[in-house]
């Protein structure tokens, strides 16, 4: 190769491989979520859940025994997303709250986050035990 060509070929290539080492550095891998109505006596879940700071994911109504399954990206380092909650309700129940994702704790525990729901805690599978152990009691709003 002429000595032309790789003035113009090694600061092109530099550039490049630091654009893509910027781009994926920036990109955070998906999040998926599995939410598992186990509800007891046929209750259907009705579930929202949220962005501390920008997005409304949604709600949906989960039959009993079956599951909803969503995935987020968790930002970008100059908008990183640091934490996510959701309300559930179900016949009878009261309005009811817990931290579904959060940076800090699920960051490096799940990339497919499984839950269970049901009246008295949502409990998300813990990869290490291999069981449904990492347990948030819910925080309730009352009803008029």
């Amino acid at each position: 190769m002429s000595p032309t060509a790789m003035r113009i070929i090694a600061p092109l290539s530099l550039v490049l491989l630091l654009a893509s080492a910027s781009e994926a550095a920036v990109s955070q891998p998906r999040v998926h979520i599995e939410l598992l109505n186990k509800l007891s006596d046929n209750k259907k879940l009705t579930i929202h859940c949220y962005e501390r700071y920008r997005d409304d994911l949604g709600e949906w109504i989960i039959p009993p025994g079956e599951q909803h399954i969503f995935a987020f990206t968790p930002g970008t380092v100059d908008k990183p997303t640091k934490y996510y909650y959701c309300s559930v309700k179900w016949d009878g129940s009261n309005l009811n709250w817990f931290d579904l994702w959060s940076r800090e704790k699920d960051y490096n525990a799940c990339k497919v986050c499984k839950w269970i729901v049901n009246e008295k805690e949502a409990c998300r599978f813990d990869y290490d035990t291999g069981a449904y152990s990492v347990c948030v009691v819910y925080r309730q709003q009352r009803m008029n």
